[in-house]
């Protein structure tokens, strides 16, 4: 991670150095960058609170530190993301207010209330939600196409935050397999309750 870290924000420095922001391509990009600081790094910080919260919670020594881990990514990924962006702060409007933005712009309440619903779902469907729905299915599908965007408009900051958290993610992505495996080998009779929540939150997150 400091290697990870290293590197960032040594690119970081260079795109605020050389004015980055000059250099986008399509000034449509900017209003792609203010939907992903006010959809997507509020989200990055909740799940950081979900799993402190199950990393308290958890009886088990392995799920307690693999839920504290996991929280100290989720929390650092928002604020790579808060810091990068920052940049654009300086010079373009409609960032510097996004947790107020978040709780009161409509079409946000899609990214919120999933994610709050995951929160308060209980620690094993939270982690179905969160660890498999979340990540294991949809996180390819923001983050990829959004690098990819950022990549065409010149911003190699954002597109290093981006690969930065979703190298993370395999990590994620084990912890949200091996709960679901040890719910299943409990009981047989988890088996409709795990079907029932991976039904629930994969077509919440795709639709």
């Amino acid at each position: 991670q400091a290697e990870k870290e290293k590197k960032l924000y040594a690119i970081i420095d260079a795109f605020q150095q050389n004015n980055g922001h000059l250099n986008v391509s399509d000034g449509r990009y900017v209003n792609t960058v203010k939907l992903f600081l006010t959809g997507i790094s509020p989200e990055e910080y909740s799940a950081h609170r979900m799993f402190a919260m199950l990393g308290r919670n958890f009886a088990g020594v392995g799920p307690q530190i693999a839920a504290q881990m996991q929280s100290i990514d989720e929390l650092r990924h928002a604020q790579t993301q808060i810091h990068t962006i920052s940049q654009y702060n300086k010079y373009f409007n409609g960032m510097h207010d996004f947790r107020h933005m978040h709780d009161r712009v409509w079409y946000l309440s899609v990214p919120k209330s999933y994610f709050e619903d995951a929160m308060t779902a209980g620690p094993f469907e939270g982690i179905v939600a969160i660890s498999f729905s979340f990540e294991y299915v949809l996180t390819n599908l923001i983050f990829m196409p959004f690098m990819s965007a950022a990549a065409y408009n010149g911003d190699m900051a954002t597109v290093t935050f981006g690969f930065s958290a979703q190298s993370d993610e395999s990590r994620h992505m084990t912890l949200g397999i091996e709960c679901i495996k040890f719910l299943l080998e409990q009981d047989p009779g988890n088996v409709p309750i795990i079907q029932r929540w991976i039904d629930k939150w994969f077509w919440r997150g795709y639709r």
